[in-house]
């Protein structure tokens, strides 16, 4: 035992005297200088200017709910004169009334649009259009209840004025595509009655 002893004390002395191997690197490699170089892909660097969505949070989405109910409020501004034109004072009494009810709505949405200074001519050309376009629909029921002729000149007379301000609308709808706002399904574009 005395044997094992000495040869496990000889052996640990030896390796204590000789110097440790790590491993080094091969001699082989070659140290390489790095630097990343662009993406081939990239663009032109972006220029400073107007950012495509500017809106406060949430005002995209209550701006196209809204806008949904003065498109359907501007067709049947439209509607109601063409049935009444083609003698469907029945079909256009009807579409009076969800013309009322179409402007109605949208006048509502408005009042809960998030206040945005960029937004605001077009907000008030639609809530002048839809004002107009209730007015109408009033007018319109009028006629349809007394059968005064008058009512029905003033509901022509307002479905005109409306008309006559759908470009300008139409124009600053154009200015908020221009910056990305995007109702999907629905053209930002007004009908005008004429």
């Amino acid at each position: 035992m005395i044997g094992l002893a000495f040869v496990c004390l000889t052996g640990g002395v030896l390796a204590c005297d000789s110097p440790a191997k790590t491993p080094r690197p091969s001699s082989s490699l070659i140290v390489l200088q790095f630097t990343p170089q662009p993406s081939r892909s990239s663009g032109p660097p972006a220029t400073p200017g107007r950012s495509p969505a500017t809106w406060p949070l949430g005002w995209d989405a209550s701006f196209c709910a809204m806008f949904s109910q003065a498109v359907d409020a501007q067709q049947l501004l439209v509607d109601v004169q063409l049935d009444i034109d083609d003698g469907k004072n029945h079909d256009a009494r009807l579409l009076a009334g969800e013309l009322i009810q179409s402007a109605g709505a949208a006048t509502d949405a408005i009042t809960t649009l998030p206040d945005w200074p960029d937004g605001q001519p077009v907000v008030v050309g639609i809530a002048g259009l839809m004002d107009l376009a209730s007015r109408a629909g009033d007018e319109y029921h009028s006629w349809f209840a007394d059968g005064k002729r008058a009512a029905l000149g003033r509901a022509q007379a307002l479905r005109s004025e409306n008309g006559g301000q759908v470009a300008e609308v139409n124009g600053d709808l154009a200015a908020l595509a221009d910056q990305g706002l995007n109702c999907q399904g629905t053209s930002l574009v007004l009908e005008a009655a004429g």
